[in-house]
């Protein structure tokens, strides 16, 4: 069982004034034998055919609004998006991509090739962490030929157990401020998010589902086993260095500066344990494997990019262009970091006061339980990610999986400036742009103005810190 965070209410009275909480605190409810039991999703599911029939409109209200329909509304979608995947599957062919570089990739492994430079396939040299090809050699191994068909079904349980783990991250971010279940529709209803998953086996998927799940670990405050499954996305692909700084700032403040430590060394270990455990037989593999898996000077080719097609070729290929992109995304970080992600009194420079106070501060949370909304932790993450993705130089289709679970929720939180026609409107920009195939400067433009809203949307509406000067003993 997940340990339960502490109330606000619980708290000891005497605490750093800087940071006191930003809402009041909640009365202590009444005796637990005295709460009314929510019936289960199941029972939930079955009864409502018979409350549609009697109250269609009521019905529908709770399935979209209600908490206690979020797991039933859940569960229907992840039905149908199965029923949806099975068809898909069966009636759209499948379309060779990256699949066969990676058998290929496999094949020079097993072959005994330890040299990580030197694997390769038919898009060139393997540019992926260790994780990545252990998967793939598994399914070499485990899958009847031709493999891709039933590789196609194990990626719909991949796009399932996504759907699943993005529910609890919207559910467990709305347990003090409840998050609408409706906002989970967009999630089963894009073309190139099936695309990918089902048509094309890529590894993001595989990065991805496993990123959800150390978010909803880290939701539970299971901080040591949400870092290692952290770093085992990492070890599939290395986009998820995206959401390192925001991961860096909830770390500090709901584990201090020790326990931020702790996390770091748990990811670096089992980094190390994966390419350990075939390439650093000497010093110069260690090197290679690492300049290879996490090759930060790759460049991709301009025909290929989704983004910035609306900026000629000479300047988007240029040191300068990369450069000012970079500075770019420092600078909005930093921003987001000083200015944005501690929505507690006194910002950043309390919490840092607080958690670099003493030795002694060093080991405790900067910022005491009850101070942030439940939201915060997937909202700073998702931030970090989706700023760097704005950044980014070159983005190709199956990069679409990296945010699009996110979405919604970044739209509710500030990225739809509190507008419905923005929450609702920005989601089809981006599916337009993701779906214009070859990439157009038109269709890279409304990518650009939809990342750009967002962000700026979160910075103008989204939780901010308040003054310390407002801090008043209470």
């Amino acid at each position: 069982m997940a340990p339960k965070r502490r109330s606000a209410a619980k708290q000891p009275t005497k605490k750093p004034s800087s940071l006191a909480p930003d809402v009041a605190e909640t009365p202590k409810p009444s005796a637990p034998s005295t709460l009314p039991q929510s019936p289960s999703p199941i029972s939930t599911l079955v009864s409502l055919p018979g409350r549609a029939l009697r109250d269609p409109v009521g019905t529908v209200k709770s399935l979209l609004f209600d908490r206690s329909h979020f797991w039933p509304l859940a569960l229907l979608l992840i039905a149908f998006n199965f029923v949806l995947g099975i068809a898909i599957i069966l009636k759209v062919p499948y379309t060779k991509i990256d699949w066969p570089a990676y058998m290929q990739q496999v094949d020079m492994y097993l072959a005994g090739e330890r040299d990580y430079s030197k694997i390769e396939g038919d898009t060139g040299p393997i540019v992926y962490p260790a994780l990545h090809l252990y998967i793939y050699t598994a399914l070499h191994w485990l899958l009847p030929v031709p493999r891709e068909r039933t590789a196609q079904y194990i990626w719909l349980a991949v796009e399932q157990g996504t759907l699943a783990l993005a529910s609890a991250v919207y559910y467990l971010a709305g347990r003090d401020r409840h998050i609408p279940q409706w906002l989970l529709f967009p999630l089963v209803l894009s073309k190139r998010s099936h695309s990918i998953y089902l048509l094309r086996l890529f590894n993001d998927p595989l990065a991805m589902i496993l990123f959800y799940a150390a978010v909803v670990v880290f939701q539970l405050e299971y901080w040591k086993i949400g870092s290692l499954i952290f770093s085992l996305a990492l070890g599939v692909k290395m986009n998820i260095l995206l959401f390192l700084p925001g991961l860096l700032v909830v770390l500090f403040q709901y584990r201090g500066a020790v326990g931020t430590l702790d996390s770091l060394i748990i990811t670096g270990f089992v980094q190390i344990g994966l390419g350990g455990y075939s390439f650093f037989a000497t010093p110069a593999q260690l090197r290679i494997y690492f300049a290879s898996a996490f090759d930060f000077s790759r460049s991709f080719l301009y025909e290929w990019t989704v983004n910035w097609r609306f900026v000629p070729e000479h300047i988007f290929l240029s040191k300068s262009f990369r450069n000012a992109l970079l500075c770019c995304h420092i600078a909005l970080l930093v921003l987001f970091g000083l200015y944005r992600w501690s929505p507690v009194r006194g910002g950043t420079r309390a919490v840092l006061g607080t958690g670099l106070y003493s030795l002694k501060a060093m080991f405790q949370p900067a910022v005491q339980p009850g101070q942030l909304p439940a939201s915060h932790l997937p909202l700073v993450l998702f931030t970090s990610n989706l700023i760097g993705m704005a950044c980014a130089r070159s983005l190709h289709y199956q990069f679409q999986t990296w945010y699009f679970h996110q979405i919604p929720l970044l739209l509710y939180l500030g990225g739809g400036w509190g507008q419905w026609g923005l929450i609702l409107g920005i989601p089809a920009m981006l599916e337009k742009a993701w779906d214009t195939y070859p990439a157009t400067p038109r269709s890279s433009a409304l990518m650009f103005v939809a990342h750009a809203a967002m962000i700026a949307g979160i910075w103008v509406t989204g939780p901010k810190p308040r003054p310390a000067t407002e801090d008043k003993d209470e």
